[in-house]
């Protein structure tokens, strides 16, 4: 049997991080759960095994996902990285894409769609 996906989960909506939990667990997925950047930030650092995929909340207390990317970014984080926002600007959506943000997507999103658009992510190098 394959490696599990490994997937931190960052959102500060205790409803949103286990609608993600309920949607990505399974024996194929690991998922993480993390409620603020700094919480996220401190489980990618000190994780034992590299998180495979992040997925940030865009609006979150304190730290933008914008923010969190860029410090994912200057700690040299290697693996992919999905924005999850009810409400991106153009202009995040620019900043989003100069940091490499793998996509984009809009909440409330469709379970199906995001298991199978993590799981793309995980097998493209």
């Amino acid at each position: 049997m394959a490696k599990p996906l490994n997937i931190l989960s960052v959102d500060d909506e205790f409803r949103v991080a286990h609608a993600l939990a309920f949607a990505l667990s399974n024996s194929e997925r690991k998922l993480t759960l993390a409620f603020s950047a700094d919480e996220a930030l401190a489980k990618v650092s000190n994780h034992s095994e590299a998180f495979d995929v992040v997925i940030i909340d865009h609006k979150m207390p304190k730290v933008s996902g914008i923010e969190l990317v860029q410090r994912l970014r200057a700690a040299q984080f290697g693996g992919k990285i999905v924005v999850l926002s009810a409400h991106l600007t153009d202009e995040n959506r620019r900043a989003y894409a100069e940091l490499n943000v793998n996509t984009m997507i809009t909440k409330p999103f469709d379970v199906h769609e995001l298991r199978g658009l993590v799981d793309s992510l995980a097998h493209v190098a």
